[in-house]
């Protein structure tokens, strides 16, 4: 006797691996642009820009002459294409200009205008900008000091000497040296050339008065910046 057993039949559901596998990729995808997007946008915040020098001094004497100008330079790292803008928070203070366009470098020349102005400390601002990243505040300080006058006497005011001793230069030939002489820090009114000597006395200098001094060397390709400046009262 033959038994007789159904047949049982199998069916296989084909999953779409394929299908999953592809969208997979296509959301992969998709954040590798998203990523590359936002990288991109951030790259400008990511350069390398500087504004030299960090901060500026001015020194004037009430009712003289306005402190020479000074200068601020903008450097930046990649090269490429941009509006840099300056602007100031003072009456007193000038930057120009205040928009160029630039790529690697810029220059932006600071004045002062001490008309009017009464002896004290003054400060203001400088902020420089490029693009949506990059904002500097360069801080900037105008020393005015009162103006000397001389008592009324007669004979007229006394005066007296100063005398300066300095170390000589060395590893590099000098021609001379000029000494500088001024009633208010880096303002010189006064320049001496004492030819290659490294001391000499300073005359003519009112009694009761505070001098400054710095001095230079020179030689055929120059002068040399100004040494560090000292100060005296006269006795």
């Amino acid at each position: 006797m033959m038994r007789h057993f159904p047949e049982t039949q199998t069916y296989q559901t084909t999953r779409p691996r394929l299908t999953t596998h592809a969208l997979a990729l296509s959301w992969w995808q998709i954040l590798g642009i998203t990523a590359s997007l936002c990288l991109g946008l951030a790259s400008e915040g990511l350069a390398s820009h500087a504004v030299h020098p960090s901060s500026l001094t001015y020194y004037a004497v009430q009712g003289a002459t306005n402190p020479p100008k000074q200068t601020l330079t903008f450097t930046k790292v990649p090269t490429y294409r941009a509006t840099l803008t300056a602007s100031d928070n003072a009456t007193w203070l000038t930057v120009s200009p205040t928009s160029q366009s630039e790529t690697t470098r810029a220059t932006l020349t600071v004045t002062v205008n001490i008309s009017g102005r009464a002896a004290g400390t003054y400060r203001a601002t400088i902020t420089v900008k490029e693009g949506t990243w990059f904002t500097k505040s360069v801080p900037v300080t105008l020393i005015v000091s009162p103006k000397t006058s001389s008592p009324p006497s007669s004979p007229p005011p006394a005066t007296s000497t100063a005398t300066l001793t300095w170390n000589a230069v060395t590893g590099t030939p000098v021609s001379g040296y000029k000494i500088y002489v001024g009633e208010a820090p880096r303002q010189y009114s006064r320049t001496i050339n004492v030819g290659t000597a490294t001391s000499s006395t300073v005359n003519s200098l009112t009694v009761g008065r505070m001098y400054y001094f710095a001095v230079t060397a020179y030689n055929s390709a120059g002068e040399s910046a100004p040494s560090t400046e000292v100060s005296k009262t006269i006795q």
